[in-house]
């Protein structure tokens, strides 16, 4: 069993200051169409799950 251990990547964390607002999307926001069928979608899909 091999037990070396690598150093993780270093995590960073930007803190919010005081009255720094968070930028959420709109509710009605919704993801560009990829401009495939629906049964396209369905072969990738098959094709990538085996």
């Amino acid at each position: 069993m091999d037990n070396t251990h690598t150093a993780a990547a270093p995590v960073v964390v930007k803190l919010r200051e005081r009255g720094e607002t968070v930028v959420r999307p709109d509710k009605s926001w919704k993801p560009y169409p990829c401009l495939l069928t629906r049964r396209e979608l369905q072969e990738l899909i098959a094709d990538q799950l085996g």
